[in-house]
């Protein structure tokens, strides 16, 4: 009669358990992506200042064009010239750069905790 013999793969409950290599990769990925995504929250959020502020901002700047441009660019169906929501009338850019990269801004913060939570390891959480 041989021995009984567990792998690292599963335990008596039928769950995977991970390794410390595996726990560390999965952490580490999870911290990325809330990273990434707060990154591009951010900018979207600071690309919708910026539109706001249009007169009192120097439009050539290359940080303004880089901010702005970046934004236009990931705010996907929510985007400034023909977005979700469309104003128009008196500062009707401002308030489509408000109301549809905000809530670009929102999402991508939201899906990056769910995908950060959803790869991290439970005792990382």
């Amino acid at each position: 009669m041989s021995p009984k013999v567990t792998t690292d793969e599963t335990s008596g409950s039928g769950k995977s358990r991970l390794n410390s290599t595996q726990v560390a990769v999965r952490a580490r990925a999870a911290r990325i992506i809330r990273i990434v995504f707060a990154a591009l929250a951010t900018i979207l959020a600071l690309g919708a200042v910026l539109v706001v502020l249009r007169n009192n901002v120097n439009e050539q700047n290359s940080v303004v064009e880089f901010i702005t441009n970046v934004a236009d660019a990931v705010s996907g169906p929510f985007s400034l010239k023909d977005g979700v929501f469309d104003f128009s009338g008196k500062h009707a850019e401002a308030k489509n750069a408000l109301l549809n990269w905000g809530i670009a801004a929102i999402l991508y913060l939201v899906v990056g905790r769910l995908l950060a939570n959803a790869i991290a390891p439970k005792s990382s959480r």
